[in-house]
């Protein structure tokens, strides 16, 4: 493997492998003796110095002080995560938990199912777990019934592709009759389940300019309708995004971290609105995403990692992602292995599916 001048030969790997796996142990710079006395690399003390020096110069280690030993940079904490660390196999127990976070009776309702799995999470990484949701406008919707109120006033309800309900009360500018607005049920199911809001009012101007027979008054008020459920739907990221246990990240991180640092971290969870966007970018790869201290760009979690996998619905769109926030010197292949189970899971559950946690 090459990084630029550097040749990141199968020596150096064994060696950076064993500085990071050392460090995420010990929560202390690593030096040289350290390594040899722990693992059987047969190379002197002085031979691993000098290859830890080279892996400082390739931007994988740093010094914090020139007497210290070394510790991960992130860029050598994703190098170890993408290409050294496989994923570990879950024990027996992490799978029924997550299994059962999922599929529970007892929570049928999507936010309860979120919560439940995200406190699983949280339990078994001694992390921080979370969850995002697409927000109404951009979830897919499965079916949909309107209903009469009164003059110019309609009531959707609105049954997602993952199970949940969403009631609401639309102005039109027009008044429609309950025969109009069965109709208008009827065309919306056949026509645009799985579709999100934005996809229907894109296919309706679509429909509409094209349209030259006698359904053209029936688009015209689906657009109307779809146009005012759109404007009107909740975009507030606490409605979308579920975290729980973030005291764990302090209890573990809070000796190295100022009272200050702190605060700024809970505010930034609490907030919600820069994890929201990050969420957003991750739900638009396939896999285990990653996002390594100042990778994210929110210098509060400079000392720590996001985790996620995206899960879909029943008809394999992305709705959301699972993950876990957790200290950079995490145990990578464990919590890897737990995001995307709990992802296969949740999608699992939202495409109507099951099968038996495994014993």
């Amino acid at each position: 493997m090459n990084m630029g001048s550097f040749e990141l030969d199968s020596r150096s790997i064994e060696v950076l492998t064993a500085v990071i796996e050392s460090y995420i142990e010990k929560n202390e710079p690593i030096g040289s003796r350290t390594i040899t006395k722990k693992y059987d690399f047969n190379l002197s003390p002085a031979t691993i110095r000098n290859v830890m020096a080279d892996l400082e110069q390739a931007g994988l280690l740093s010094q914090p002080h020139t007497s210290a030993g070394r510790v991960p940079s992130d860029k050598g904490y994703r190098l170890y995560a993408e290409t050294i660390v496989n994923h570990k196999t879950l024990v027996v127990k992490e799978k029924n938990d997550i299994h059962s976070a999922a599929f529970s009776e007892e929570r049928r309702d999507m936010k309860e199912m979120v919560t439940s799995v995200t406190e699983a999470l949280s339990e078994l990484s001694m992390q921080a777990g979370l969850m995002g949701l697409t927000s109404w406008s951009a979830t897919p919707i499965k079916k949909v019934h309107f209903v009469h109120i009164e003059n110019r006033l309609t009531l959707s309800v609105m049954v997602a592709v993952g199970g949940e309900m969403k009631s609401q009360l639309v102005r039109t500018e027009e008044n429609f009759s309950q025969d109009t607005l069965d109709k208008l049920s009827n065309y919306f199911n056949d026509r645009f389940s799985g579709l999100t809001l934005k996809q229907i009012r894109a296919q309706l101007l679509n429909e509409i300019s094209s349209a030259r027979n006698r359904m053209d008054s029936l688009i015209s008020i689906a657009l109307a309708i779809a146009e005012g459920i759109e404007d009107q739907a909740p975009h507030n990221s606490d409605e979308t995004i579920f975290i729980k246990r973030t005291s764990n990240l302090i209890g573990q991180q809070s000796s190295g971290m100022s009272l200050q640092k702190i605060k700024a971290l809970f505010r930034t969870l609490d907030e919600k609105e820069k994890l929201a966007q990050l969420l957003n970018e991750c739900m638009k790869s396939n896999g285990v995403n990653l996002l390594i201290g100042g990778e994210s760009e929110i210098e509060e979690l400079e000392d720590f990692s996001l985790i996620t996998h995206p899960f879909h619905g029943g008809d394999g769109t992305a709705i959301g992602s699972v993950g876990i926030i957790g200290l950079k010197r995490m145990d990578y292949g464990h919590i890897m292995a737990l995001v995307a189970y709990t992802a296969a899971q949740v999608s699992l559950r939202l495409a109507g599916r099951s099968y038996e946690a495994q014993n």
